[in-house]
Order: C-alpha cells, then sequence, then structure tokens
C-alpha cells in the first residue's frame, strides 16, 4: 500500500463496512483503489498538488532557511561540484539559526549590507564578499519561482581592499622560483613543478594520477570548474616527471610524500609554507609566495609576452568573465594551453631541476 494514506472506514445504510482512502497531504479522498494503477496515478499527481501548494506556502511566508532547503533539492544544486557544495554551505553555517526566522520577503539590501559587514568582522574581507556572492545567487534563483519580488543582494558592493595591504596571491620571481627549486625536497619539488608548468591547482596538484601523464602531456579534468586541461610536458617539467616516475613504486599519485603515501590538504600546506617561511627568514623569497601564487606566474609571464585574457584563462583553466568570449576561447583553447605552458616551462630551463633527496623535518606522515 503506498504510504500517506489514511483508511476511513464507514458503515453503509445497508450494513456493509466500506474502506474510503484520503491522502493525508491534500486531505482529498482518492477516487479509485489505491492498489490499482489508476489509484497510483492519482496518489502521484496529489503528491505534486501538494508539494506544489507547500512551495507556494514557503515562497509567502518562507524563511530564508526555507529558501535554502528548496535550493539544495534542485537541479541546480545537483550540478554543483562537491567542492562549490562545500563553500557554498560554509557561508549557510555560518548565518546559523537567524536563517530560520529571516522571512524572505523582508530582506532588504540594507539587511544584506549588515550581514556583509557582520562577516567582515568575523572572517575578514575575502568572506564578506562570498557571502554576498552566495546570497546574490539564492535569491535570483528563489526570484525566478516566486519566493521573492527583487533580489536584495543586486549591486551590494564587496569591501574593497585597504590601500597598501598586501597583495595576496601574486607572481612569483624567477629569483623566488629558483630559491624554492634549490631547497625543496622532491616531495615539494613536483607538486610546486605541476603548479608553475602546468598551472593545477593544489587541489589538482595533489590527486592528479600517472594515468594523466603519457609521456609527453599532461591531461586532466579541473576540480574546481570541471574544465578538461591539457598541458605539454617539456623541460624542466619533463626533468622532474620523469625522475619522479622513476622512483614511483607502486604510487597512483604524482605528487607524493617522502614515504610515497597521498598527500593530504592539511598536511602539504603544513610542509610547504614551513619552507616557504624558512626561505622568506633567510631572505631568499619575499613576503607573499603562494602555491596559488604559481598560476599568476604563468599569468603575468604570459601578459607580459603579448598572450590576450581569453588564451590565458584557457590555459590555466579558467573560464572567462565574459560569457559572449566563451566560443571563441573554446575554440583554441588546447592551442593555447600547448603555446602558453610551453613557454613557461622554457623560462625555467636554466634553473637545475634535478631532484635530490632533501629531507624536511615535520611529522613523518605528511613529510
Amino acid at each position: 500500500m503506498p504510504k500517506g494514506l489514511k483508511p476511513v472506514r464507514r458503515k453503509l445504510a445497508t450494513g456493509e463496512v466500506r474502506v474510503y482512502w484520503y491522502h493525508r497531504a491534500s486531505g482529498l479522498r482518492l477516487e479509485h483503489d489505491p492498489r490499482t494503477a489508476a489509484g497510483l496515478l492519482e496518489i502521484a499527481a496529489l503528491d505534486d498538488r501538494a508539494k506544489a501548494l507547500e512551495s507556494a506556502q514557503k515562497a509567502a511566508t518562507g524563511s530564508l532557511a526555507h529558501l535554502w532547503t528548496a535550493y539544495t533539492g534542485s537541479p541546480e544544486w545537483a550540478a554543483l561540484k562537491p567542492r562549490t557544495r562545500s563553500d557554498y554551505k560554509a557561508v549557510r553555517d555560518w548565518i546559523g539559526a537567524a536563517a530560520e526566522s529571516a522571512q524572505v520577503r523582508r530582506i532588504d539590501t540594507a539587511k544584506v549590507v549588515a550581514l556583509r559587514d557582520k562577516a567582515f568582522k568575523a572572517k575578514g574581507r575575502r568572506f564578506s564578499t562570498y557571502v554576498v556572492q552566495v546570497l546574490r545567487m539564492l535569491f535570483g534563483w528563489g526570484k525566478l519561482r516566486g519566493w521573492i519580488a527583487e533580489n536584495p543582494a543586486t549591486g551590494v558592493p564587496a569591501l574593497r581592499r585597504p590601500t597598501g595591504a598586501r597583495v595576496v596571491n601574486r607572481a612569483w620571481t624567477p629569483a623566488e622560483v629558483a630559491a624554492f627549486a634549490e631547497a625543496a625536497p622532491p616531495q615539494l619539488l613536483v607538486p610546486f613543478a605541476l603548479g608553475l608548468f602546468a598551472g593545477l591547482r593544489q587541489g589538482d596538484a595533489l590527486i592528479i594520477t600517472w594515468k594523466a601523464y603519457d609521456g609527453a602531456f599532461l591531461r586532466w579534468i579541473a576540480g574546481k570548474n570541471g574544465e578538461d586541461c591539457i598541458a605539454p610536458v617539456t623541460g624542466p617539467l619533463r626533468t622532474v616527471l620523469e625522475e619522479a616516475r622513476e622512483r614511483r613504486g607502486r604510487t597512483l599519485q604524482i605528487a607524493v610524500t617522502s614515504t610515497g603515501t597521498a598527500w593530504t590538504a592539511s598536511g602539504f600546506r603544513a610542509s610547504f609554507f614551513k619552507l616557504v617561511r624558512s626561505l622568506t627568514a633567510a631572505g631568499k623569497l619575499a613576503p607573499g609566495c603562494t602555491f596559488h601564487g604559481l598560476r599568476h606566474t604563468i599569468a603575468s609571464s604570459a601578459r607580459n609576452d603579448g598572450e590576450s585574457d581569453s588564451r590565458v584563462a584557457a590555459a590555466i583553466g579558467d573560464r572567462s568573465p565574459a560569457m559572449a568570449q566563451i566560443y571563441g576561447r573554446n575554440a583554441d583553447r588546447h592551442g593555447a594551453q600547448a603555446a602558453i605552458l610551453e613557454a613557461a616551462q622554457k623560462r625555467f630551463a636554466n634553473i637545475d631541476w634535478k631532484q635530490q633527496p632533501r629531507p624536511i623535518s615535520g611529522k613523518r606522515k605528511n613529510a
């Protein structure tokens, strides 16, 4: 028997007892026996009707929490990458119980600005900007479905970076690249080379496997946006990868710890920034060197060589911000990757990329 039904027994004038079935969510009585095909179709139609009514009621009096729940059950949510879902959920978790009482139709621009400022005080400028972006997306989704007449997050500006503040994720200089390559042990040099010469983000650099490398090219799908990427393997990148392949053993990942195990994100960051801090203290690196800055190194050098923004974005696996450029970018995507990344590999070919075991201190499992 299908769920969501309520049986009501009634005694007829003839003395016969008849059972009538009621659909609980809508309160309507079924016209057909629920165990028949016609009854099942009727129940399905009543289920849809009840859901539509519930959605309309929530849209009229729904809270921000209701809107979020509706969004997470949508096809748009299902299409998101796991990392994006996690980032969105971090904003929802930060808003917390306040979302239960905040009525969507009563949220205006001033309330969004107040939430942005609260996020800034709690977690900084970058997170405050992301809060506005997530709310703008969420309200835009709700507007299309009748939850709200206007998007209150539209036009809310991000807080400006303070004048003189340190630039995050800046490009590395040739001297800084040489200093890191000289000091880094193989377990750090391999992911460093993947970031510098192939433009891999840290997450992708730590999980890419040997199946992605055929001796001439690296091929992978970017974890952040699902873009298919390809990088030629020449010069110093080839030197690093071939040496890593000789000592790979049974490892699946290209980048592994000194004990041959897969890196954890936190373990890699701890080891990477420990070396960065040491080289910075020694005056060999200037402040601001990050792993993500390696992608900036590729981009800034390519722009200096006269490459267009769309080709640079294609080369490092980014999506162009202008939708009108997407088709033009995709048309020569792999050509751009080949040209720009091969140029990046040649740019640092004069550095000694031969790897010597140079153990770093720290926890053994992430050493």
